[in-house]
């Protein structure tokens, strides 16, 4: 995988901090598929742009606040996958709590773009996806 794959990959986590829809859709395929179902909060199977678009509102609509640090990406050997670990934190707009949590996510990528992309609670949930 190219280091400007990675840079592009850094961008969109950063925009996913800001709800920047447009910088997270530049990283992934058109048809896209987002899968939520393993997450601890707004789970779900999401497809496409439009889907994608769809889970990210959601977020809006759940969190005041809302940050998504990546700490680390790790390449597959093959370079199709790469798992990215870091911690969100944010504040639930319902009851102004504060979350802290720790993130591990998959995607799988075709052609510099994320065809799959897998939110895992943990990154061995992350590394058990890699190997399947």
């Amino acid at each position: 995988m190219s280091r400007e794959t990675i840079e592009t990959l850094r961008r969109a986590y950063e925009g996913f901090g800001r709800m920047d829809v447009p910088a997270i859709l530049s990283v992934l395929n058109e048809d896209v598929k987002w899968d939520a179902t393993d997450a601890f909060a707004h789970r779900g199977l999401f497809r496409g742009h439009a889907g994608v678009s769809e889970y990210i509102q959601s977020l809006s609509e759940v969190w005041e606040q809302f940050e998504l640090e990546p700490d680390e990406f790790i390449e597959s050997s093959d370079g199709k996958q790469m798992m990215v670990l870091g911690e969100i934190r944010g504040r639930l707009r319902a009851t102004g709590e504060g979350v802290k949590a720790r993130f591990a996510h998959v995607g799988r990528l075709e052609q510099g773009k994320v065809v799959v992309m897998k939110i895992c609670l943990d990154r061995e949930g992350a590394e058990r996806f890699m190997e399947g």
